[in-house]
């Protein structure tokens, strides 16, 4: 029997009486995917899981993403590799022999835009459900990760702004929120692999039937406006949405599996002596079954 405690008064809630190392039921599949449709955001302590495990629960809730043409990164993993599955996605300051990456890594330079406010895969067309997190190995200190709860967030807007919102559509690129923090350049072929796509700002959250922003890090401009007005409009909304009343900061244990709904939150990752210290965090993520309509 699952208990369910809540950890924010807006969203989010640690879930107990399940072990990913048996094989859920479907009926148990269900369970938790209504308590997602209420919290978004799922904490699930002590899951002693490996990478099959979590492959195998995330896959229970649609098809899984697999590692995109990167240059840093072998698109199908050798034998003995650290991370065996394209499933995976490997969210470590780790090189491939599990130490820290240096600081001039390019690995380490592109992972540092995850310290924005970001949905995972809003760059996609078909963007993504639930990602899910598994805590390998974790820092003694920091190294937090917070969420917005971006149902909230446009329930609590001025009905002027809702109205302005109406129809805006954002262009989300992963080239852009990576030439925001960090630098990355990115080649031609790294390009033509993930290019842009186009989304609302305001969605209708399919399991909750409520209306949520869809902005973040990734989203470069607003169609039809001129971009430093659009831009100007997504940096007030990430403001707003990011108040201290909409975020829920998740302070890491061993064993942890969070699952956050990608298409009514944001999350950010927070600085922590990465030279120092390793952190082995591995995510699996759920594909939408179709895009939505722009």
């Amino acid at each position: 029997m699952l208990t369910v405690r809540p950890l924010h008064p807006v969203f989010a809630a640690e879930v107990t009486g399940l072990d990913l190392r048996q094989a859920p039921s479907p009926e148990l599949a269900r369970e938790i995917e209504g308590i997602m449709d209420r919290y978004a955001v799922a904490v699930l302590p002590a899951q002693s899981i490996d990478d099959a495990h979590q492959v195998r629960f995330s896959a229970m809730y649609g098809d899984l993403e697999v590692r995109p043409l990167q240059r840093l990164k072998k698109e199908v993993p050798d034998p003995g590799d650290r991370i065996g599955h394209r499933e995976v996605f490997d969210v470590s300051n780790l090189d491939d022999d599990g130490n820290p990456l240096k600081t001039e890594d390019d690995r380490r330079i592109y992972s540092l835009a995850n310290r924005l406010w970001h949905t995972d895969s809003s760059f996609r067309q078909v963007s993504a459900t639930y990602s899910m997190l598994s805590a390998r190995v974790i820092p003694p200190v920091g190294a937090d990760t917070e969420f917005a709860d971006m149902r909230a967030a446009y329930d609590a807007l001025p009905q002027a702004m809702k109205m302005r919102l109406h129809g805006l559509v954002a262009e989300h690129s992963i080239w852009h929120s990576r030439s925001k923090h960090g630098g990355y350049v990115p080649n031609e072929e790294e390009r033509a692999a993930r290019p842009p796509a186009h989304h609302p700002l305001v969605r209708t959250h399919a399991g909750s039937g409520r209306k949520t922003l869809y902005i973040a890090s990734h989203a470069s401009h607003i169609l039809g406006m001129e971009v430093e007005e659009g831009r100007a409009l997504l940096a007030e909304l990430m403001a707003f949405a990011t108040q201290d009343r909409f975020v829920y900061r998740h302070q890491w244990r061993l064993g942890d599996l969070v699952i956050w709904d990608n298409r009514c939150t944001m999350h950010r990752a927070t600085p922590f002596e990465d030279q120092r210290y390793r952190r082995d965090m591995r995510r699996t993520t759920v594909r939408e079954k179709v895009a939505v309509p722009a």
